[in-house]
């Protein structure tokens, strides 16, 4: 995992646009599988809190 984010910009972060208000997109270090329960089609990643407070997601 050290490798990922290394510019330290890129990630934690989460992405919005006003094309589609319903979704963001969490960019961060991928979780292990069966840490949390997820879809098939999804993912889960591990973000720290204080980005998404950062964000003021509700």
């Amino acid at each position: 995992m050290d490798q990922l984010c290394r510019d330290g910009l890129t990630c934690p972060s989460v992405w919005a646009h006003d094309d589609d208000p319903d979704h963001v997109v969490i960019v961060g270090h991928p979780v292990e599988a069966g840490t949390v329960p997820t879809a098939n089609d999804e993912i889960a990643v591990r973000v720290k809190r204080q980005v998404l407070a950062d964000a003021q997601i509700e």
